[in-house]
């Protein structure tokens, strides 16, 4: 059984016999040595090269994400099959999503997707939460669905036991092929990324199109299962077609807005998952702080906020839900406050009330286009973390203070 990642393990074959924590949770002086010669991010993701400029690795990983959706659909198809036909099998009326910081916004994504497409009832509860205070669950007809990248997150471990001591069948969507998640867990669904650096960005998409997948084989009757797929097809030539035309606009629009201090994203139904998601690529690569909110929130909680040097960004809804988001820029436009507007598919009318506005190419329905959605917010806290003269593979951690912190609230090996 694999107890930690790779990664760990041949920190620990280095040092044979080195202490690898203290009772108050000191980081040992060691691992602070290694640290400094290799900031912890490099370390973690196994990368092959550490680059000091612009392009840095994670835009190397962007770039790739299209080319990666498309081998998912053209060979995943059999896995997600199996495990929908295992779900079907034991007859289950409610999923459970569940992971930690990406990994839950990719939950939250499930839930919603799933409580749009299929006729059970879905809901996401965050790692640690879940294993703490386990909801009452029927076991025989129930499923959690945990979320990870690494498949080492303690938090996301612990919901998946405390799931199985209660009976309860477990899923795993990860990006890595041996880890204890899969030890834990009855069936996974693995896509490989092998990341290179950077916060986590081929890993979400991914697991997000799975899921996706997912939700199809399980439709209810009443699903526009040709519209899905239709989505789900336009996917990659729509993620390559923004990488290759929209880059540069993404950039300018970083350089003209170096100043600010923050961002508010806001994003509707299953594009809230975009708004979480999308503030966390931004805070990660830049260290600026920034706050997502539902549309409604927005209108509610941060009015009092706005000013010139807080960014607001407003992603399309479908339908009559978008109205509210266009009052979003009025208010924000109002303030003074600098707005950008991201559209897609169908969805339009912000364009002119935002002092920029990006449209994603392609035929893609609202809840197929969080898979889309990945992009504009990875590439704009890239570009915004170069112009600030960050390193956006690293979150943080080439500065010791951060590496310090990260090793506190994750000891060795359990992130």
């Amino acid at each position: 059984m694999s107890t930690v990642p790779r990664w760990a393990q041949q920190l620990m074959d280095r040092h044979p016999g080195a202490k690898m924590s203290s009772p108050d949770g000191a980081v040992p002086s060691w691992l602070v040595e290694e640290t400094r010669r290799t900031p912890l991010w490099y370390i973690i993701r196994e990368a092959e090269e550490v680059r000091s400029a612009h392009p840095f690795l994670v835009f190397d990983e962007i770039d790739k994400e299209p080319a990666q959706w498309q081998e998912i659909l053209d060979t995943l198809d059999d896995d997600v099959e199996r495990v929908a036909e295992a779900l079907s099998a034991r007859d289950v009326h409610h999923v459970v999503f569940t992971g930690c910081g990406s990994a839950f916004f990719t939950a939250m994504h499930g839930a919603s997707t799933f409580s749009h497409y299929t006729s059970m009832r879905a809901d996401a509860v965050e790692a640690y939460e879940l294993a703490q205070y386990f909801p009452d669950l029927d076991p025989r007809r129930s499923v959690v669905v945990a979320h990870s990248g690494t498949g080492g997150s303690v938090e996301t471990l612990a919901a998946v036991r405390a799931a199985r001591e209660r009976g309860l069948f477990t899923l795993a969507l990860t990006n890595t092929d041996a880890s204890p998640l899969l030890d834990e867990c009855d069936e996974a669904v693995v896509y490989l990324t092998r990341q290179g650096c950077g916060p986590c960005i081929s890993v979400v998409s991914t697991r997000l199109l799975v899921q996706t997948m997912l939700a199809r084989k399980l439709a209810a009757p009443e699903t526009d299962v040709v519209r899905l797929d239709r989505s789900l097809r336009a996917l990659p030539t729509a993620g390559r077609w923004f990488l290759d035309e929209m880059a540069g606009s993404v950039q300018g629009f970083a350089e003209r807005t170096a100043a600010i201090e923050s961002v508010f994203l806001v994003g509707s139904g299953p594009n809230y998952f975009s708004a979480r998601e999308g503030t966390l690529k931004i805070e990660e690569q830049t260290g600026t702080v920034g706050k997502a909110y539902r549309t409604g929130d927005f209108h509610h909680g941060a009015l009092s906020l706005l000013s010139p040097d807080r960014l607001v960004v407003a992603i399309a809804a479908q339908g009559a839900a978008n109205a509210r988001v266009a009052d979003v820029l009025r208010a924000a436009r109002a303030a003074g406050a600098p707005t950008l507007a991201v559209e897609y598919g169908a969805e339009a009318g912000l364009a002119s009330l935002a002092d920029e506005a990006w449209r994603l190419e392609g035929e893609i329905d609202e809840y197929v286009a969080p898979v889309l959605l990945t992009l504009p917010f990875q590439l704009l806290g890239y570009f915004m973390g170069v112009v600030r003269g960050r390193n956006p593979d690293t979150l943080a951690t080439d500065n010791e203070a951060n590496t310090r912190a990260w090793l506190t609230s994750f000891p060795l090996g359990t992130h």
